[in-house]
């Protein structure tokens, strides 16, 4: 079984975040670490600490939903990141064939008025039409390994004109929801490669990546600046395809 660091990691970082209450062990002795020790964790669950300690290094093929439950319970988890670590907890490869976009998506896509794509698992950008390309950038000019949501918002200076002050923000948002992405599908070479660049290219991404935030996927308003330097909000929303869940369609409606 391949260690699960994803998930070793992500319940490392929701311990340190918990301040000891009266729950706790011997929360009046010097702490040389922030937030719960291992052992408290486990008395709040129920189980030993060496169950707990097998579970947050990844040596536990299977939890049972009562456990992932008390987890959540223990670590004091959000609903968004409870969820998270149910996926976690029942790993599904999710890659396969996300390159294969069907003939009704694309078509659709194309019909479109508003600016709109679909993207994969990875963030890679597989379809877009031609308002998409006008709003956000012509994907068709960029090399395939540029081809993608993620490289396109970290690392050009492009996207940050185009989100001017909300782009800290955004680019954090999104970086919660490939988190998720990521943390299903680490085992797939690509991931790593990619979280390696943005490394490299984008100063912000480790602080950022190391805080394993998570992210929900939700609609809302962005306030994008144009080619022409004019300020437009658009109502943003994503939806993935029945027949390939892989897939990711966004689209952006001008309001106004």
């Amino acid at each position: 079984m391949q260690p699960k660091s994803e998930l070793s990691h992500f319940l490392r970082s929701r311990r340190a975040r918990l301040k000891p209450d009266s729950r706790d062990l011997r929360t009046c002795e010097r702490r040389r670490t922030p937030g719960l020790r291992r052992e408290e964790v486990a008395a709040r669950i129920g189980i030993s600490t060496e169950w707990y300690t097998k579970i947050e290094q990844g040596r536990v093929d299977t939890l049972s939903d009562r456990i992932v439950s008390a987890l959540g319970r223990a670590l004091e988890l959000d609903k968004v990141e409870v969820l998270h670590l149910q996926s976690l907890t029942r790993r599904k490869t999710e890659t396969e064939n996300d390159g294969v976009i069907p003939e009704g998506v694309i078509k659709l896509i194309r019909s479109l008025a508003e600016p709109a794509y679909v993207t994969n698992a990875h963030w890679d950008v597989l379809i877009w039409n031609s308002a998409a390309a006008e709003l956000i950038t012509d994907f068709g000019q960029l090399s395939v390994k540029d081809r993608n949501i993620l490289i396109f918002m970290l690392t050009t200076a492009e996207a940050r004109a185009l989100f001017g002050d909300t782009w800290h923000k955004e680019a954090q948002r999104m970086l919660g929801l490939f988190h998720a992405d990521y943390d299903r599908n680490a085992h797939n070479p690509a991931f790593p490669s990619l979280i390696s660049r943005l490394e490299r290219e984008c100063q912000e991404f480790s602080e950022w990546w190391n805080e394993h935030v998570i992210a929900a996927p939700v609609s809302g308003t962005k306030c994008l600046t144009g080619k022409d330097g004019v300020k437009r909000n658009f109502s943003y929303s994503s939806f993935m395809s029945n027949d390939a869940p892989a897939l990711k369609m966004s689209i952006y409606v001008p309001e106004g």
